[in-house]
């Protein structure tokens, strides 16, 4: 009778109801349609790696639902006009038990901006920080160039790392595990690429402990064989979920949907630096004596040629805002009077012969194929649209490890990205996306196409100093130069957020966009 032991446990099993068996997990088994290039909280200031980062790493301080910055791993105070002082809450603990020290968050600032091959720099935060003062083992003042109430908002993505742990270490050692030593709610248990992450619970932890023991993420970035994975049931969680795939799983008994709006905005960047781009030519693939894409009018008219409603319709679903500015409607700085530009396929014509190309050229526009939602989809639909006004449009699209590389080389002439604002005010990503490009400043870290405009400059400049109206009447004027004077990047969408998870699971969304296991849990 003993070999029949095992087949009797797993009907026994079996014929508990789905939330009892998610109450005796000890696993949340997770499938995320972007894998991380690294394990190396500083290395690329993009999605997917922030979302791994989230698990293992805290950030300097929390946030909340709206985006606005929260205590977290510190509390915080602006001391005086030019310094804010961030202390350590009680009990924080690294993975390997040792204390979370001001010294360990003054060795991550200084670490950020200096990975070296990031494709996305962590630049932010030497934007804003002119000093670093240690006060006392738990308290540590961050020196302003002059008066900067933006700090909080870039502090929500300055992870921490161990100082012992990451001093001499590089990328390679973090992607390994020796590094890997954070103070977040999950501890890193190791990583195959291409196949899975493993973390386990970290039980001191200072904030809610995740509901399982363990998690595994794995990426799997075709929509149909992560949707399989989850009905199969070898997953409890997926991201991504196809817009057109919402009805249907929306119908089961077997599945729970998770929804929520997003603030991470999809646009088409245009390459602004180059005497000659690199995927721009004439029609016949000769040379052109100058880059078009330096025209504002020419950009105008690959804006006016989109047609955005139709995308959000029928590749969307419904499922997204179509767009005209960096942030959406909530958030400080946004302009109610900046609408998404309106297809106008004549007006986008008229604009080429203005500008000298009334026959088009040829042009290539890159995108990821499995980073947003549908992302290569709307690339080969804005090609289309694009040939419709006579611009001999190649769409190529890649694998997002690919992409991001190759777009942080600027290696581009137009490719589709997002940015993920991750505050409810409009600076941050402003002064990352389309400020004139700055290392040294911190500023333009992730303005790929290198736009720049000294009045909007100008305008930035003005606002990062002050608060209230004043802030957000200066932000919605820069919006103004970059967008209706300049069209500096073409906005396409706001996408909506969708996950799924097997019946006795219950997901928590949030409008930050990351999937995190710590949100998934029996229910």
């Amino acid at each position: 009778m003993t070999p029949r032991r095992p087949l009797l446990a797993l009907a026994a099993l079996a014929a508990l109801p789905r939330a009892a068996r998610a109450q005796g997990q000890q696993e949340a088994r997770i499938a995320l349609q972007t894998e991380t290039s690294s394990i190396d909280p500083h290395f690329a200031l993009v999605g997917a790696n922030q979302t791994i980062a989230m698990h293992i790493f805290d950030p300097l301080i929390g946030a909340d639902a709206n985006m606005r910055p929260t205590p977290g791993l510190t509390s915080f105070e602006q001391t005086a006009q030019d310094a804010w002082d961030f202390t350590i809450r009680p009990g924080a603990t690294f993975h390997d038990g040792s204390p979370v020290t001001a010294e360990d968050i003054a060795f991550s600032l200084e670490r950020m901006p200096k990975v070296p091959g990031s494709p996305a720099p962590f630049i932010r935060m030497a934007a804003t920080t002119a000093g670093i003062e240690i006060l006392d083992t738990t308290t540590i003042r961050l020196r302003t160039r002059g008066p900067d109430p933006s700090l909080p908002l870039h502090a929500m993505t300055a992870y921490i790392v161990s100082k012992k742990a990451a001093t001499d270490a590089s990328t390679a050692d973090f992607n390994g595990g020796r590094a890997a030593i954070g103070s977040g709610p999950w501890r890193f248990a190791g990583w195959q690429p291409g196949s899975q992450i493993r973390l386990e619970r970290h039980d001191a932890y200072w904030g809610p402990k995740p509901a399982f023991p363990r998690a595994t993420i794995r990426p799997i970035a075709n929509d149909a064989a992560r949707l399989t994975a989850l009905l199969a049931g070898d997953v409890d969680l997926i991201d991504g979920v196809p817009p057109n795939e919402i009805p249907r799983l929306a119908g089961r008994s077997d599945t729970r949907l998770a929804q929520s709006p997003s603030s991470r905005l999809i646009y088409i960047a245009l390459d602004q630096a180059n005497d000659v781009s690199p995927f721009v030519t004439a029609k016949d693939g000769s040379p052109l004596p100058k880059n078009p894409l330096r025209d504002p009018r020419i950009r105008k008219a690959l804006s006016f040629a989109i047609n955005r409603d139709l995308i959000v319709a029928r590749i969307l679903n419904g499922a997204a805002t179509p767009a005209g500015q960096l942030v959406p409607r909530g958030f400080l700085g946004y302009d109610p009077e900046i609408l998404p530009p309106p297809f106008a396929p004549d007006r986008a014509k008229r604009l080429l012969t203005e500008a000298g190309f009334p026959d088009g050229f040829r042009i290539t526009l890159h995108s990821p194929n499995n980073r947003y939602v549908e992302d290569d989809k709307t690339a080969q639909a804005i090609g289309q649209m694009w040939a419709r006004i006579g611009i001999d449009a190649r769409v190529e699209v890649m694998p997002s490890n690919v992409f991001f590389t190759r777009a942080g080389k600027r290696e581009f002439s137009a490719f589709l990205i997002g940015f993920g604002n991750s505050s409810g005010d409009a600076y941050p990503g402003l002064s990352q996306v389309l400020m004139t490009f700055n290392a040294q400043r911190g500023l333009g870290g992730l303005n790929r196409a290198r736009y720049a405009n000294m009045a909007f400059d100008a305008l930035m400049e003005q606002a990062r100093t002050e608060t209230g109206d004043l802030r957000a009447d200066l932000l919605r004027k820069a919006q103004g130069v970059a967008f209706t004077d300049d069209a500096a990047i073409l906005p396409l969408h706001f996408p909506n957020n969708t996950w799924a998870t097997r019946a006795g699971f219950a997901y928590q969304p949030a409008v930050e966009e990351a999937t995190l296991a710590h949100h998934l849990t029996p229910g």
